[in-house]
């Protein structure tokens, strides 16, 4: 897979592409480059992902919450598994978000990149804003241009059309199994191990707190889960807290925290990933650290049980 970060240092080549943010790389996307993988090989093409380095919210609205469903290199990761050959990074500036859709086929998709034929989502639209552009604009462009322009159908789970914002409020829920089910893999948060206010120890059960690789990546809503931590190439079962610790902590920071089981070893400063696989409860306010710890021994029975 070639990996293309600077369009103007490319030598452009004739290939089949299709645009978005492609935030999680989920099945609607991997549908679309299925379909779309149908196309180049008939027309003994590449296929290219075009994607941008930061995400288009992120220009206009610089103090949003954490969306991101990935992070860029896992987004680039998964778009070659998923089937492209080349995946473009675009550097999304004030610049290009200035550029009406037609001037960005042209100079970007065309000239930069050599588009052939351009797939979008069956509701994308991309360039400046325009009041009633859409696809069949697009196509008219594209004629003029020498791209074909064509449109990729919806994919759907459960009846619901998938989109990363499905996604988003599935997390935002700790409905991990609808995550899953639209994504088409587990959720996965990359990050380092820091030093913590030591409470985890304290109480028998010493945590790893982590620092999310990248800031503006959503976390599931505050409860504890069942995780498979990585630390290298070796995997460790773990309960996972992500919330503001009501019943020791006063303070009422978020914190992200680990227990991993059958652990001992100093992991401060490691670069980790954690993969979510099932949410075992919210978090919750208990009368005294016994009772908080009684149910943390019952976190930990079922996540080693399986139960």
């Amino acid at each position: 897979m070639e990996h293309i970060t600077d369009i103007y240092k490319y030598n452009p080549q004739p290939c089949v592409a299709t645009i978005g943010s492609f935030d999680g790389v989920h099945l609607g996307h991997r549908a679309m480059l299925e379909e779309l993988r149908a196309y180049a090989s008939g027309a003994g093409l590449p296929l290219m992902a075009v994607t941008f380095a930061r995400h288009p919210r992120l220009l206009f609205d610089g103090n949003c919450e954490p969306f991101l469903l990935t992070s860029n290199s896992q987004k680039v990761a998964l778009l070659a598994s998923a089937g492209a050959d080349i995946v473009a990074e675009l550097d999304f500036d004030t610049l290009m978000a200035g550029m009406c859709a037609e001037r960005f086929m042209k100079e970007i998709l065309k000239e930069r990149l050599g588009v052939k034929l351009l797939a979008i989502g069956y509701d994308h639209h991309f360039g400046k804003p325009c009041d009633g552009e859409g696809f069949e604009c697009y196509a008219e462009y594209g004629k003029k241009l020498g791209i074909e322009v064509v449109k990729l159908s919806p994919f759907a789970v459960d009846g619901i059309a998938v989109s990363s914002s499905v996604v988003r409020r599935a997390l935002a829920a700790g409905d991990l199994t609808l995550a899953y089910k639209a994504l088409g893999h587990s959720y996965l948060l990359e990050g380092t191990v820091v030093h913590g206010a030591g409470i985890g120890r304290r109480i028998g059960f010493p945590t790893a707190n982590l620092l999310p690789a990248e800031e503006m990546m959503l976390l599931p809503a505050d409860g504890v889960y069942e995780v498979l931590f990585r630390i290298g190439s070796a995997c460790h079962k773990g309960v996972m807290n992500i919330g503001v610790k009501p019943t020791v902590d006063n303070n009422r920071l978020r914190t992200i925290e680990v227990h991993l089981l059958d652990f001992s070893g100093d992991i401060y400063g490691k670069s980790v990933s954690v993969e979510f696989v099932r949410r075992l409860r919210g978090e919750r306010h208990f009368e005294n650290i016994e009772a908080l710890c009684s149910q943390i021994e019952k976190d930990v029975a079922r996540v080693r049980n399986g139960i």
